[in-house]
């Protein structure tokens, strides 16, 4: 019996230049962070995605047959659609578009975006379509609610709170609570600067001392509950079990700014707190430039 090569295959990830998701709502152009504010069950949706590459890299593969497919679900209703473009060449480049479209009917909550390059290998039927390069997931999501982390403006005066610019609130009992209800941030509409902010007209060095403390707060909440519920390993778990949880929301953070898991985070921070802390002031850019 030959032997079967099971991994890894080449990939040219790093090759593969990828467009913004470009989002017709109804014919008309909507931008991601707007969609749920766009949608109902009697909206037309479609999603566009193109990928180039230079020619050298793919120009190795069989018979040239590279094609970028694109999918989009829902997990909620189990909703999902597909599509596939080949790339065509010019004198230095290929390109691929591929475009999906569902109704607002059959979805609810939540979409994931998938793109992919694939390309065959070999003579091998079940490797005809291997992946040689993928986009990140892109989460859009369908209900205001769930955009953006859960924000209250209000006056901490006249709420006889203690004077400060804002504070993180958490009501969360389980790893598994999801964000939008378990966690919120106020702002005080007492500081100028935080006014500023609240009107998207922020100096610099105010989202960065905010960003920090959503970062701390998610941090502190997870190590704390994930005290009583079986330590990392159980954070791990949840995280990829309940993807609108409060883990996830520091998972997402810990990726998005300090460039690491949050198992990773956790561990770290019971060792050398005070290397989180300087991963922080330095993932959020504190007084760059300033």
């Amino acid at each position: 019996m030959n032997s079967v090569r099971l991994f890894p295959y080449p990939r040219i990830d790093n090759a593969v230049e990828w467009s913004q998701t470009s989002i017709l709502a109804n014919g008309q152009p909507v931008a991601v962070d707007e969609v749920g504010d766009r949608w109902d069950a009697d909206s037309d949706l479609s999603f566009t995605v193109s990928a180039s590459v230079t020619n050298s890299k793919i120009d190795s593969f069989k018979d040239g047959k590279v094609t970028l497919n694109l999918s989009i679900g829902c997990k909620e209703t189990g909703e999902s659609t597909y599509s596939s473009a080949q790339f065509s060449k010019d004198s230095s480049k290929s390109y691929a578009t591929a475009t999906v479209s569902l109704t607002g009917s059959a979805v609810a909550e939540q979409l994931e975006l998938r793109a992919t390059v694939t390309a065959p290998f070999g003579d091998s039927p079940w490797l005809s379509r291997r992946i040689i390069a993928s986009r990140p997931v892109e989460k859009i999501n369908l209900d205001s609610h769930l955009v953006g982390f859960p924000t209250s403006a209000v006056s901490f005066r006249a709420n006889n709170l203690a004077a400060a610019p804002w504070v993180v609130r958490v009501n969360a009992v389980s790893l598994s609570d999801p964000c939008a209800n378990s966690i919120r941030l106020l702002l005080n509409e007492d500081y100028p600067r935080v006014v500023e902010l609240i009107e998207g007209r922020s100096r610099s060095y105010v989202e960065e001392a905010l960003q920090a403390t959503i970062i701390r707060s998610l941090l502190a909440t997870v190590q704390r509950l994930s005290a009583s519920e079986g330590g990392i390993s159980r954070v791990t778990d949840i995280v990829a079990e309940f993807p609108d949880s409060i883990a996830a929301a520091a998972e997402k953070s810990c990726r998005d700014y300090l460039n690491r898991s949050l198992s990773a985070v956790l561990t770290q921070l019971d060792r050398e707190p005070e290397a989180v802390e300087h991963l922080i002031s330095s993932a959020v850019g504190f007084l760059k430039g300033r």
